[in-house]
């Protein structure tokens, strides 16, 4: 906020328009004294540091006082404006340094009108030295001590001649208007017997003449007292925030509302009633009798006195109450109150707690519902009661930001975001942290929010790109991802600002960088005049990164343009090949992120960007025989003995797409290198149903080539049925086994040399399984 009106004369001069700017820039320090606070260069730099944020790092300059701190941050700034050519004299920095009057209004001007292309327009004052009275006005002394600074003397005026012809400058200048002040009043000027003075004597001014005026009454003002407290008065208050229009509608209302508080029970003895009736016996002994039960038990808990999970089954019953609870809440706010004061310790707990889940859960759901039943309130109430609670926490525990946040947004309905984001921001008081927060709650947004919103979240983003934490500018940047999928054209101005971050060098800003190229690559078109650029960029990422991570990225991410922009394909490919066996299946068996909640424990997630860099498996995109071929690959050169679940969750993706005939003999090229381990998988109990799957697509496919495989099926077969050692094989994988050869004896083109293999199996150890499958294929 921009201090202009409590501050009388220490913002006089500066222009409307300049007001306005320095409030749109949202600077870290209240600008209250214009003289004094630009003189140390510090909020200079951060102005220009809005607009070239990696020219003018924050972490260099100092906010002191000291002489030597103004000064070296006014030297790194004269090297910034020397190289981008800003018109600034070393005269005007100088007059800055020492708070020279309105020295730095004519600064400010200069930087306004470099900055936005825009002229100041100013209005010139009315003289207001004839105001002033003659004792007022500056005296010889006064006039040089205003003119030349102590800390000059130490600085531009060390020389002695120069500092005595500067004083000589401005003892002649104020002699020459006491002169002129000779002239324009003489009458001050003349002694009390001089023979001028009764000849010169100026007439005295004329007393202004009051018209008469009538007796002014004023009507004595009604004042209806009201015996309710606040929060009485904000629960009759609707969503527009308006109160009833009459005393006797009012006077109903507060009745009613009072009569309400009195018949809802408080929240303990709802609570307390849960605890007493679901915590187990020996551990509800180990509570003190004399709180109430809830209290004790979160008090054990916190001291870990209690078993957390008999806590956590007593928590989730709570959710069964949650409707009486809110009923409470609307009716006496001060429950609310309550309500958080009983479980903030359980908040304080790790975020791996089963409790602090369950808890969370509670909070949100109760916040869900009292939304459904008064948004304003129940929004209002959070703000009073719950943020406060939760500050802390945002602060010095990273990782319960996104649920604390979530938990927030639940009570507060998406018309109301802009509201509680701005008490977020007062409440926090901490500018980084409420940029990491920023970022979780973009992301919590749903689809197609508000503009105002949009505005918001975009000016955080331009913020967030030039922070020197290299982690906030990762996640700066996955909010522009959003901000493409809402309106692309909005980023198009960015991208000099993203070039530029090609060169950042932390992994994780590259990475971003993929994914906001990637989602613009998605909505413009080839022909496009940025597509090119946006391309470029995009190369010079893939081609110059020696991080596997970004490169997991990358094929994931990239995966959807391909077929729109052939020119990426070589890029695309080369950085597939550089994937090990692990990060490859990795990124091809992702789960869709889509189907699943976010921070859900499947999620495939890249770096520590809040969580905000999700992978997405590019099979649906990409030829299946390339990916089987890469698979088969990267298996071979890891020397791996056995398939894993994720190679098996690629083979079944590529293999249920349609075939392309002409490809018949490469597909087996690649079975028969990877026919041992996909046999073998049939003895894995937890590959074995899914293996079948790939099996009988494949062979089916493959068509009368596959029957050269079938002796490995026999050896699998035997190691199923009948392993060395004696040990039975999982019922599973026998289950497995016998569904697949059923299956393959449905064809007639490997019936017969099915029915073979199957008759070289002994049933040495009279398995059911094995004789069934014997007498059907006898």
């Amino acid at each position: 906020p921009l201090a202009t009106g409590a501050t009388g004369c220490t913002m006089a001069g500066l222009s409307r328009e300049i007001l306005k700017w320095l409030q749109s820039l949202d600077l870290s320090y209240s600008v209250k004294n214009v003289k004094r606070d630009f003189a140390n260069g510090f909020l200079v730099a951060e102005i220009f540091s809005r607009y070239f944020p990696h020219d003018v790092q924050m972490h260099s300059y100092d906010n002191g006082i000291g002489l030597p701190k103004k000064l070296g941050n006014w030297a790194l700034l004269e090297t910034f404006f020397h190289r981008k050519r800003v018109p600034i004299a070393r005269e005007m920095i100088d007059d800055v340094i020492h708070c020279k009057n309105d020295a730095a209004i004519p600064l400010l001007e200069t930087i306004y009108t470099c900055l936005t292309s825009k002229k100041v327009h100013n209005v010139v004052p009315r003289n207001d030295d004839e105001l002033i009275p003659p004792f007022a006005r500056p005296t010889a002394s006064k006039a040089i001590k205003e003119n030349i600074k102590d800390s000059e003397l130490v600085t531009t005026l060390q020389d002695d001649a120069e500092s005595r012809s500067r004083a000589s400058n401005v003892l002649a200048s104020h002699q020459q208007s006491l002169r002129n002040e000779r002239l324009q009043e003489p009458g001050r000027f003349t002694g009390p017997s001089s023979p001028q003075r009764s000849s010169q004597r100026v007439p005295p001014r004329p007393m202004p003449v009051e018209a008469p005026q009538g007796q002014v009454e004023f009507k004595e003002v009604q004042v209806r007292p009201i015996n309710r407290n606040i929060a009485t008065l904000r629960a009759t208050r609707d969503v527009n925030g308006s109160l009833p229009k009459t005393d006797e509608e009012a006077q109903r209302e507060f009745g009613e509302m009072d009569a309400k508080a009195m018949q809802v029970k408080p929240i303990t003895h709802v609570l307390n009633a849960v605890v007493n009736e679901h915590l187990e016996p020996k551990e509800f002994r180990l509570l003190d009798q004399s709180k109430d039960s809830v209290v004790s038990l979160v008090d054990r808990l916190v001291a870990s006195k209690i078993d957390p999970e008999a806590a956590r089954k007593v928590f989730e019953e709570m959710l069964h109450n949650a409707d009486e609870l809110v009923q409470g809440f609307l009716a006496s706010p001060k429950e609310f109150w309550r309500m958080f004061s009983i479980f903030t310790g359980v908040l304080h707990l790790p975020e791996t707690n089963a409790c602090y889940s369950m808890v969370l859960r509670l909070f949100c759901e109760i916040g869900l519902r009292m939304t459904q039943e008064d948004a304003f309130l129940a929004c209002g109430l959070f703000g009073d009661y719950g943020l406060p609670k939760i500050v802390p926490l945002l602060k010095t525990k990273p990782a319960k930001r996104k649920g604390l946040l979530g938990m927030m947004y639940f009570f507060c309905e998406s018309t109301m975001h802009l509201r509680v984001i701005k008490a977020l921001q007062d409440a926090l008081d901490d500018m980084d942290c409420f940029l990491q927060c920023i970022v979780i709650l973009m992301h919590l947004e749903p689809e197609g929010f508000s503009e105002d919103l949009l505005d918001l979240y975009i000016y955080y983003a331009m913020t967030g790109l030039g922070h020197q934490s290299a982690t906030l500018r990762a996640s700066a940047l996955s909010m522009v991802v959003l901000v493409v999928r809402q309106s692309h054209l909005l980023v198009m101005p960015m991208l000099d600002k993203l070039e530029a971050m090609k060169d950042d060098g932390w992994w994780e800003v590259s990475a971003q960088l993929l994914r906001v190229c990637a989602q613009l690559l998605q909505v413009l078109l080839p022909q496009d005049e940025q597509c090119g650029r946006v391309c470029d960029l995009v190369m010079d990422i893939v081609s110059s990164t020696y991080s596997p991570l970004v490169r997991k990225m990358a094929v994931s991410c990239l995966a959807p343009v391909l077929s729109k922009y052939t020119s990426l394909e070589q890029i695309y490919h080369d950085a597939l090949e550089q994937l090990s066996e692990k990060d490859f299946s990795t990124v091809m068996a992702a789960p869709d992120p889509t189907a699943m909640e976010l921070g859900d424990p499947q999620q495939q997630v890249l770096g520590n960007s809040l969580a905000h860099m999700p992978i997405t498996s590019p099979l649906n995109f990409l030829d299946p025989l390339l990916v089987i071929q890469s698979l088969s690959d990267k298996i071979r050169k890891s020397n791996l003995e056995n398939l894993e679940p994720e190679h098996v969750h690629i083979l079944l993706g590529v293999l249920e797409t349609k075939f392309e005939p002409e490809h018949t003999d490469h597909w087996y090229e690649v079975f028969k290198d990877l026919e041992l381990h996909v046999y073998v998988a049939l003895a894995d109990d937890e590959l074995c149903t899914s293996i079948v799957s790939v099996l009988n697509n494949w062979i089916t496919f493959i068509g009368p080539q596959a029957i050269s495989t079938f002796d490995t099926l026999g050896k699998a077969l035997k190691l199923v049925f009948a392993p060395d050692g004696g040990q039975e094989t999982p019922i599973q994988c026998q289950a497995a086994a016998k569904d697949l050869i059923l299956a393959l004896r449905e064809s007639d083109v490997f019936a017969t040399e099915v029915n073979k293999v199957v008759a070289s199996l002994k049933n040495e150890q009279d398995n059911e399984t094995l004789a069934e499958l014997l007498r059907e294929c006898a």
